[in-house]
């Protein structure tokens, strides 16, 4: 406050309000890296399955097992 009105001091105001909005960016840009963070791991870890099971649909193994005879798998409806 200055000493002839009684009223708040203006540029005091403003250096806080200031300080406030610097504070809020900071906030937010550690809330948007761990965010980012999150999402890149979550990521990776689907990558590596998709990449897994390309290898897997890529490669397999053979000779391909015999059919069960017993299984109707593979067996026209009308048998």
């Amino acid at each position: 406050m200055t000493a002839t009105n009684a009223a708040p001091d203006p540029v005091a105001a403003a250096e806080r309000r200031w300080q406030d909005l610097l504070d809020r960016i900071h906030d937010l840009g550690a809330r948007v890296a761990a965010t980012t963070n999150s999402v890149n791991a979550s990521l990776d870890t689907h990558l590596a399955r998709l990449d897994a099971l390309r290898h897997h649909l890529s490669h397999p193994n053979w000779p391909l097992p015999e059919p069960d005879p017993g299984s109707r798998r593979g067996m026209s409806p009308n048998d």
